[in-house]
């Protein structure tokens, strides 16, 4: 049994995961949660966040300056 990860967009099914091509297989479609419709919205918006980058900022945080300074 192999299982993959898709979006059902009302239309198409789109896979997210690869998924062998050159055989046949019986397959069951499991539908596990409706997407808001701005949800990819939502989900490029959080990635696109700079807060969790915001410790290269920090003189504490640069662990490369450590290692040069015992060079």
């Amino acid at each position: 049994m192999i299982a993959i990860n898709g979006i059902y967009n009302g239309k198409d099914f789109i896979p997210l995961d690869n998924f062998p091509k050159k055989k046949k297989f019986k397959v069951v479609i499991t539908f596990i949660e409706e997407i808001a419709m701005n949800e990819s919205e939502d989900i490029r918006n959080f990635s696109a966040q700079t807060k969790g980058l915001s410790f290269w900022k920090d003189e504490r945080e640069d662990i490369y300056q450590d290692y040069l300074e015992k060079m």
